[in-house]
């Protein structure tokens, strides 16, 4: 009897044993997902690359003991170098290697300067200019002006020693035709170099071997016609003919009782018959053709551009993620994640503003084991980050150029730009309209097809019980859910926004509805319920 007894305490040393060690195991991997590591300076000017270190080195160390690195560095033709011959971009790979013998790859951006940086010294030219409302006495900023600038340039010294975030915007602007124009987004710093970085991950995983086939979407249909966005009048958008008057006395009340400007746009059928733009900023008005940052709306677009991929039958939902990121592959677990997973936050993943990580993929692949995938609902971008991460590595285009392509340009934006998959969208009301009447044709612009109005219906807000099990009750959809009350339909659909910018697309009405501004401001509650009812009262069947 003692003899049993003793087998059972053993039996249950060794599995308490093992799931210290695997709790061990997962709070490593979870304290690398936020580690910040970083080359002192990562901008430089010697003739030896700088070295790296993580920014609190006496944490990880408690973390996974005594590490060392084994660093690769690229020039901006990816040739492998082991000096810095000339100025401008450098990639560092790094491989951490952890006392256990795990190895972790992070990678960082590098910029040579053609000479001895000075920003202790030299004057920094130029005026700043604060947001409204930051200072008490807003003219004090331009006769403090060498403040300022000193200011400013002890924190560059400071950021070229603790992150890349200089090192990128440096190595993007000597890449940027000097003769050109203010660049978009897709000719941004930032843009550079995610595009650099992406295509040596393809090289190094073998994604530019795996995915050749250039993907043409939108696709041309001939007899295709869906609705295009047009002006006209209430009648005929088959509203009722005061309705746009009504709409415009809501908005003229709001805008005097807020702090806040923004345009509205608002179409039936197709037909906008509801296009202005109240109040100012900064003592100008603005117009219909003032962009605001759209936040969470984003995923809205993401999710139209998902599925267009899934449409032509590149992805599916329920694929893994391993299947397109060999940064995931190898690893044992419970519950596969999927794209389903990545594009609903039920993949366990944390914070948003992740897509300008160029190793967002070995960051997560390397925790992937630990992850709770399908175990709770949790709301994120860095899951849609994964997400994009897929599309850039089959395409070879980083995601603001895929927008660009797939997305804007074929619908006829002019204002929208967007460079994550979640949050970072700029945009006017008009331009957002358009994107709402792609879902409100359930995938057709006129005579392209974006997707099918089958793949459109996987899209749509659903009750999550095969991802999270049969007593959930969440319910959400690819980019949407659903929106409901003050007269719209049961089937009414958008996304959020941290700004309170607005989209909905009542698809029982065929009624699109957006709004973009800064922020929610004064006496948003009151008003916008009174600006959604005033365009739903005057549906005319």
């Amino acid at each position: 009897m003692m003899r049993f007894l003793s087998l059972i305490a053993v039996v249950f040393l060794n599995l308490s044993l093992n799931v210290r060690a695997e709790d061990t195991a997962r709070d490593r991997a979870k304290a690398l997902i936020g580690a910040e590591l970083a080359f002192g300076p990562s901008v430089f000017s010697g003739d030896e690359f700088p070295s790296c270190e993580f920014l609190k080195p006496g944490q990880m160390r408690e973390q996974i003991g005594d590490y060392t690195f084994d660093v690769t560095f690229y020039n901006k033709n990816y040739v492998v170098v082991e000096k810095p011959s000339e100025a401008g971009r450098y990639g560092a790979v790094v491989k951490i290697k952890a006392e256990d013998g795990s190895t972790y790859t992070r990678f960082r951006t590098l910029h040579k300067s053609p000479q001895r940086l000075g920003l202790f010294y030299d004057q920094i030219e130029g005026e700043l200019k604060f947001p409204r409302g930051m200072l008490r006495q807003e003219e004090m900023l331009s006769r403090q002006h060498r403040v300022v600038n000193d200011y400013i340039a002890f924190a560059i010294r400071r950021d070229i020693d603790r992150s890349h975030d200089f090192a990128i915007l440096l190595a993007g602007l000597d890449e940027i035709n000097p003769e050109s124009s203010p660049v978009s987004q897709v000719e941004s710093a930032l843009t550079k170099d995610r595009q650099w970085w992406l295509q040596l991950k393809r090289k190094l995983n073998g994604n530019d071997q795996r995915f050749t086939k250039e993907i043409v979407a939108p696709t041309i249909t001939d007899g295709l016609n869906g609705r295009v966005l047009r002006e006209g009048t209430c009648e005929q958008a088959g509203m009722k003919p005061d309705t746009a008057e009504k709409i415009d006395a809501v908005l003229a009340e709001w805008a005097e009782n807020s702090d806040q400007p923004f345009n509205a746009c608002v179409a039936r059928d197709g037909v906008v018959f509801f296009h202005k733009a109240y109040g100012s900023r900064n003592g100008s008005p603005i117009t219909t053709e003032t962009r605001h940052v759209v936040f969470s709306i984003t995923k809205a677009l993401s999710g139209s551009l998902l599925m267009m991929f899934v449409d032509q039958g590149l992805i599916g939902l329920d694929d893994p993620v391993e299947k397109f990121l060999p940064e995931f592959q190898g690893a044992e677990v419970k519950t596969p994640a999927t794209i389903h997973h990545l594009f609903t936050h039920t993949a366990d993943m944390e914070g948003h503003f992740t897509d300008f990580q160029s190793d967002l993929e070995h960051v997560y692949g390397e925790a992937y084991r630990y992850l709770a995938i399908g175990k709770q609902h949790k709301y994120n971008g860095t899951s849609l980050a994964i997400g994009t991460k897929i599309l850039e590595q089959m395409t070879g285009l980083t995601l603001p150029e895929l927008y660009k392509k797939y997305l804007f340009d074929p619908l006829g934006c002019e204002s929208i730009e967007s460079v994550d998959a979640s949050a970072m969208t700029w945009s006017n009301a008009c331009d957002l309209a358009r994107i709402g009447q792609l879902l409100a044709n359930r995938g057709s612009y006129g005579n392209q097809r974006f997707f099918s109005e089958e793949t459109f219906e996987k899209m749509l807000p659903r009750k999550l019980d095969q991802l999270l099990g049969p007593d959930t009750e969440v319910t959400w959809g690819i980019g949407l859910t659903w929106f409901r009350g003050n007269g719209m339909s049961d089937r009414t659909i958008g996304h959020g926004s941290a700004s309170s910018c607005t989209l909905r697309v009542d698809l029982e009405n065929d009624l699109v509805i957006t709004m973009t501004r800064a922020t929610a401001g004064r006496n948003f509650r009151k008003y916008h319920p009174q600006f959604i009812r005033a365009i739903t009262d005057g549906i005319q069947n």
